[in-house]
């Protein structure tokens, strides 16, 4: 995996990617909005530096950083939606009672055998028996 790193993190390929059309997006918004970078980065609350970060995808930028810039843009609505049960497929096939409130990796099942005991010819991997 090749990829940009951000605070000691790799940013997988496919993860920047999308990272770029967001910001790519939010300038394209922006400017349909005709905002310059001072009036958007003053509406946000940073400097006109965070913001081009921020257009330009970079993975360090924060999560306050994206939602201000949505909310700068009338468009926090879709960041809160953005993981809603009623736009999730997969959780929408689930019942809500059936879906774990965590999730415990499951262990490899050992076949149990007496302590002491040699595996019999069906578990040797030696296909002569030693």
């Amino acid at each position: 995996m090749s990829g940009k790193i951000t605070k000691g993190s790799a940013v997988h390929p496919i993860i920047q990617h999308g990272l770029s059309k967001l910001g790519k997006d939010i300038a394209l918004a922006r400017r349909a909005r005709r905002l310059s970078t001072l009036d958007m980065a003053d509406r946000m609350g940073v400097d006109r530096g965070t913001l081009r970060r921020l257009e330009k995808g970079d993975p360090g930028v924060s999560l306050n950083t994206l939602a201000m810039a949505l909310h700068a843009l009338g468009m926090l609505d879709r960041l809160v939606d953005l993981a809603d049960r009623a736009s999730d497929d997969v959780g929408l096939m689930a019942a809500h009672g059936a879906v774990p409130k965590r999730i415990v990796r499951s262990r490899p099942e050992k076949e149990a055998r007496p302590r002491g005991s040699l595996p019999d010819d069906s578990e040797r991997s030696d296909p002569e028996g030693w």
